[in-house]
Order: structure tokens, then sequence, then C-alpha cells
């Protein structure tokens, strides 16, 4: 006797599923976005630079004479200039710093830049006038330390670091640097390089001499 054979069950179709090859390609594009933007944050100023002006160089946008004009090429030039100790030569997230003691740029609370100190200015302003360095904005920052200060000429700190930073612009731009490039920023003693005081709350003259300082900040 002949077995009856089933009925076949119904089912279903298979769903369209040719949308998940776009989809599949938009999320490997969504996270090699994210990779590259996560690889970005991560890179210093310095070597940011480095790409933009490889990349600017790559398609003419930079004149040859200004292609070697990075952070990192003023860094090694400001050290060939022999500046001496009291000049630091760093960077940080804006550009190049060079950081000066007010102790060889002025007397006690004066803004008279000393003779001595002019002939360091002299390179850095030289420097800075370099065809590949013309495009750079400079802010010069007057800082002092924390022990209060009036005289009749400055009533407090703020009035004094913010003279002693427009002395250094005006005298750079004495040199012939053009003054659109720059700004004088007067930073009294809210921002100092080392602690002026122990956990003692006693002053540390040492730290508080380094703090009062000028800072020049040389940025693309």
């Amino acid at each position: 006797m002949a077995r009856k054979k089933q009925p076949e069950v119904p089912h279903d179709d298979h769903p369209d599923e040719t949308w998940l090859v776009p989809y599949s390609d938009l999320l490997c594009l969504l996270l090699a976005l994210f990779i590259v933007l996560f690889s970005s944050s991560n890179l210093d100023k310095n070597k940011m630079a480095q790409m933009e002006y490889s990349l600017a160089a790559a398609f003419n946008a930079i004149p040859v004479d200004q292609q070697n004009g990075t952070v990192l090429n003023f860094m090694e030039d400001a050290e060939n200039l022999e500046l001496g100790e009291d000049i630091g030569i760093g960077a940080d997230s804006k550009g190049a710093v060079l950081d000066i003691n007010s102790l060889i740029l002025f007397d006690g609370n004066s803004i008279k830049i000393k003779d001595e100190a002019k002939e360091a200015l002299d390179k850095v302003a030289t420097l800075l006038d370099d065809k590949k360095y013309k495009r750079f904005q400079i802010s010069v920052e007057g800082h002092t330390d924390d022990t209060p200060f009036q005289s009749k000429e400055f009533p407090s700190n703020w009035e004094l670091s913010s003279a002693r930073a427009g002395a250094i612009v005006r005298y750079f731009i004495d040199k012939g640097l053009d003054s659109s490039r720059f700004q004088a920023v007067g930073m009294a003693g809210i921002s100092p390089k080392y602690p002026n005081l122990n956990h003692f709350g006693e002053p540390i003259p040492e730290n508080r001499i380094r703090n009062r300082r000028v800072v020049i900040h040389i940025e693309i």
C-alpha cells in the first residue's frame, strides 16, 4: 500500500536582505571616521602643523619660501640662536613658546627693557620676521608673582604685567614687525609656573622669582 505523501507546510518567502550591503558599508565608513577623529584628537600641535603644511605644500597652497615654516622648524631655529639659559624654548597646545625671566628684561618694578636683554630680543625679532614665519601670530603675556604690588604708576600687578607685555610688543614693532600680528596680555599672578607657597603656606622666594616672567606664544 502506497504511503500517503505528507502535505508540505507553507512557509514565507525569504525577505529581501540586499539592504544589508549598503548598511554595512555605512557602518564601516562611520567606524573609519571615528578612528580618524580619535587619532587626530591625540596628535599634538606640532604634528598637526606638520601634516597641515605638508598637505598645503603638496597642493601648492604655500609659497616655496614658506614651506618649512612649521612650529617645529621655529623651535629648532630658536634653539640655534643661543638665546641663553634664562630664555626657555618649548611648546604648548597653541604652538611654540619662549619663556623669559623678568630679571633679564626689567629692573625692579620697571617696564624699561634692559640694554643687555636687547641682543636676545633682536635675535627673536629677526627670526619672527623671516618669510617662513610671517604668518605666525604672536601673543605676549606678562606675569608677576603673587606678592601684592601698588605704585603711583601701576595700581596693581595687573597694570604692571600688562605694561611689561606691551613694552615687549612695542619693542618688536619698533624693529619692523607688523603690529597686526601681536597681542599683549597682562596675567598678573594668576598663572604661576611654579608654586609661590609651600604646603605650610610659606613663600618660596626662588619660585616667586621664576614666576616673574614674560611668555611669548608663537601661534599658527
